[in-house]
């Protein structure tokens, strides 16, 4: 069968033009051909525009250029040409068929090359039979061998009816041209040609200007986040809630300026390492902000240094011990009188609460204090340390309302970090809707796709075919993070071309960063692969939903999983 370009029939094509599309495009004798079907031609060489209904390419034999005329009425006389219930005209199908050949070979010749292989060009009245043409080819006007009928549709005639016409054309044209060879057009004749006529062309931001527009999307939408702080001006304890994505963050971080700047003396805290140095990072230039993730606070009061074989117990029992045993001495004065808590979910023990209550003046119960986190889907870390997590999170945001008597609570639903695109993806692969509305704007290219492997070898390939895409989009191995539910990742594993691109300290130094969805909850990136998706592990589909809500502009999926493959809507590949 032909390759057509378009692939598909236009809306309002005239029904002529549809019986000679699917006669071409269905016939087996077509394989091998390449159809255009309603060239445009802006360069035309007797006209301001034309346009060919039909360009013919049959390897070995030619180009032939076809005007349709489907029309329930042809009359030619002396007067010219009538079409159905149209003027006449003394320009003939013949004429314009001989225009666009004409056209199109010396566009050819001027972009590209001379044509090995003839150019000619016919008439095709698909709805008409053998006597109408019988009485056109006593015509002076019309030229010999250029008609094709109603009767050349059938696939007993088509092939041979279209090379009839293309050899006449030889012949004609090899009475003043070398003779052509038997063997053109070639593939590379009709590539040549596919080149010349309608090249493929694209442009993109440059990666530079891509990187911009993201930046200042993302920062535009998370200034709509200014609602929470105008919660914040009105009650001293407030406690933020939603789903990844909405701002969180970003509403710790202007939460604790705004208290800095009014002279409150702030600590702004985390659970995660790399969440405390991103947020260091952010407020580097705020002297009056002190950051620190929970646990690196406790070592600073206790002065204790933990040992090679800390477990939980020690982290969550003898720290905090150790940490209380300091704060509540007498003569110890609490240095802070603000407290903001990002990923709050994390920090609701009680230990780790009457640490940070011991270091507020007035307590939890009387400081000024903002807590934000999710309590649904991103209590992860108990999870991971055998612990019971109670139903869409209510133990810990109960835990954490009971020590702020009186707090204001605030649920943020819009999504300020994915597009719409994305946004979607991620409701369809969680079977769930997450967000009122996404306040980015959507971006015209794909940006999420999920693959599907059978076995580690088959992901390792994987890994390595979405890293060699990526690059070729123009993203930055920096911009790129690989996420795993596990230590024992594709990324741990990965060998060749992709551990050359990751970064020697996994999370650290340049190149792809990588490591596990636990170490990068809380941070974003603008490329995200979440690996090793099996369905196994405890909560798999919480750490699935943390990973992928990470991406803030693409996302890939590996996963062995095909019921999950088979939610999403849109290009995945399959071993």
């Amino acid at each position: 069968m032909a390759t057509m370009v378009p692939a598909v029939i236009r809306p309002k094509t005239p029904p002529g033009e549809v019986l000679v599309f699917e006669a071409l495009r269905d016939h087996p004798g077509t394989d091998g051909w390449l159809v255009w079907h309603g060239l445009p031609i802006r360069h035309h060489e007797t006209q301001l525009e034309g346009e060919a209904d039909f360009v013919i390419m049959v390897p070995g034999e030619g180009m032939l250029v076809v005007e349709v005329k489907s029309h329930d009425r042809i009359d030619v006389d002396d007067r010219g040409w009538r079409l159905g219930s149209g003027a006449p005209t003394l320009r003939s199908p013949y004429d314009q068929a001989w225009d666009n050949s004409r056209s199109i070979r010396m566009w050819i010749e001027r972009r590209a090359y001379v044509p090995g292989y003839p150019i000619w060009q016919a008439a095709w009245f698909p709805r008409v039979g053998g006597e109408f043409t019988k009485r056109l080819d006593q015509r002076l006007d019309v030229p010999a061998n250029a008609t094709l009928t109603r009767a050349d549709l059938d696939p007993s005639r088509l092939v041979t009816s279209i090379v009839r016409v293309l050899r006449h054309g030889a012949r004609e044209l090899e009475r003043r041209l070398p003779p052509f060879a038997s063997d053109r057009p070639d593939e590379q004749d009709i590539a040549d040609a596919r080149a010349a006529l309608v090249p493929a062309v694209s442009w993109r931001l440059e990666a530079a200007d891509r990187r911009a527009a993201r930046a200042r999307n993302l920062r535009e939408a998370t200034e709509r986040q200014e609602e929470a702080l105008r919660y914040f001006a009105g009650n001293d304890r407030l406690i933020v809630t939603g789903p990844a994505g909405t701002g969180k963050t970003n509403i710790a971080v202007r939460a604790a300026q705004q208290q800095a700047n009014r002279d409150e003396r702030v600590l702004l805290t985390c659970f995660n390492r790399l969440l405390e140095a991103d947020l260091q990072r952010r407020l580097r230039t705020r002297d009056d902000i002190e950051v620190a993730c929970v646990h690196e606070l406790m070592l600073a009061v206790s002065k204790l240094t933990p040992p090679a074989d800390a477990d939980d117990a020690w982290w969550n029992g003898t720290l905090p011990d150790a940490t209380l045993a300091v704060t509540r001495a007498p003569g110890f004065e609490p240095p802070f009188t603000c407290l903001v808590a990002d990923e709050a979910q994390d920090l609701a023990r009680d230990s780790t609460l009457d640490v940070l209550d011991s270091l507020l003046v007035g307590g939890l119960a009387g400081s000024r204090v903002v807590l934000a986190g999710d309590f649904t889907h991103q209590d992860i870390y108990r999870v991971t340390l055998g612990e019971e997590r109670a139903p869409e999170g209510g133990a810990r945001r109960e835990t954490i309302a009971a020590r702020l008597p009186g707090a204001a609570r605030m649920t943020v639903t819009n999504n300020v970090r994915q597009s719409p695109q994305l946004v979607e993806f991620i409701e369809t692969v969680l079977a769930g809707d997450l967000y009122d509305a996404s306040d980015r704007d959507d971006d015209e290219e794909r940006s999420a796709a999920v693959h599907l492997y059978r076995s580690r070898e088959q992901q390792d390939e994987q890994l390595q075919r979405a890293l060699a895409e990526l690059w070729e989009d123009g993203w930055e191995p920096e911009e790129i993070v690989i996420l795993s539910p596990r230590r024992d990742s594709a990324a741990a594993r990965a060998r060749g071309l992709v551990v050359d691109a990751l970064a020697p300290g996994g999370m650290t130094g340049s190149g792809v960063r990588w490591g596990t969805i636990h170490a990068f909850k809380g941070l974003e990136a603008p490329v995200v692969i979440v690996t090793d998706v099996d369905g196994t592990g405890p909560l798999w589909q919480d750490l699935l939903y943390v990973g992928m809500t990470r991406a803030t502009d693409r996302l890939v999926v590996l996963t062995s999983l095909g019921e999950l493959a088979e939610l999403v809507p849109t290009p995945r590949s399959e071993p």
